[in-house]
């Protein structure tokens, strides 16, 4: 069915389990894990799961697709609709959240991988990778490290899509430490997010990348490895810039709260080669 539908029907799974569709976790476990919850949450994940697809080849059934920090499944569930679900994979540093995921029905092989662990897949094993605010989270050693381990099992002529916090969001935590009274806890918590707030702008307008370790709420997220972080344009053309034919950076909040990148790996020599025989056939 077209993307439409199918989002519409899995609004309907929320309620309606007879679709045969995966179920959902508790109101509290899919906020503490995405900050939304229910119809909220479906619809950041189907806008994100249209900027994916729209940034790789058509994904085909036999098509292999990572979910690199799947959570309890808000987004793999809707590559049901294009992709076999024996080629779903999705991988997370909390156990206790796959077990949920595995509990509520969510597709593909789900695996708990280590913070900063190689991923236990071949080189070149995947046409499709994503993260959806992990890089918005990762120190600039896990940054430097997954960068390098997902463009590693991504096909060549693949897609890695991933999102980052950005200056909008270190602009909030500027804002915030301006405040001098009447802050909420969510200002409290931005304002004294980075020693110096403007100096992290100014570092991140400069192409470095921008952490502030916090922790997180599973024993594995520990504050050397898990914060807050913006990762800039810059940043990563230095990581994997080499790797990739095209990186492309969309920076829109009224799309997405986040920035994302959507990386195509450089394509091998056959691939390249099939592409000039195509063009000279189509000429």
């Amino acid at each position: 069915m077209d993307d439409q539908q199918w989002y519409e029907r899995i609004l309907r799974s929320i309620d309606d389990p007879s679709l045969g569709l995966p179920g959902f976790p508790s109101v509290y476990q899919q906020e503490v894990f995405v900050g939304k919850s229910n119809e909220v949450a479906l619809a950041e994940a189907f806008t994100f799961y249209k900027i994916v697809k729209s940034g790789s080849y058509p994904l085909r059934r036999s098509s292999r697709v990572l979910d690199f920090g799947v959570g309890w499944g808000r987004i793999i569930r809707f590559f049901l609709n294009d992709v076999d679900p024996g080629n779903l994979h999705g991988v997370d540093v909390d156990d206790a959240i796959l077990d949920v995921a595995s509990s509520t029905g969510v597709p593909g092989n789900l695996a708990q991988i280590g913070p900063n662990a190689p991923l236990a897949y071949a080189d070149g094993y995947f046409d499709v990778v994503y993260a959806f605010s992990v890089f918005s989270h990762l120190s600039e050693a896990s940054a430097t490290f997954w960068l390098a381990e997902l463009m590693r099992v991504l096909k060549p002529g693949g897609t890695l899509v991933m999102t980052t916090t950005t200056d909008h969001f270190l602009e909030l935590c500027e804002a915030c430490s301006y405040k001098e009274s009447g802050r909420n806890q969510y200002e409290e918590d931005y304002a004294r997010m980075f020693a110096d707030p403007a100096a992290a702008r100014r570092r991140y307008a400069a192409g470095e990348h921008v952490y502030a370790p916090v922790a997180g709420n599973a024993d594995v997220l520990e504050a050397s490895n898990y914060g807050w972080a913006a990762m800039p344009p810059a940043f990563v053309q230095r990581q994997i810039g080499g790797l990739a034919q095209s990186v492309a950076f969309v920076d829109d909040p009224s799309l997405l709260p986040q920035g994302f990148f959507t990386v195509r790996k450089n394509a091998s020599f056959a691939q390249r080669v099939g592409r000039k025989l195509r063009s000279l056939a189509s000429a």
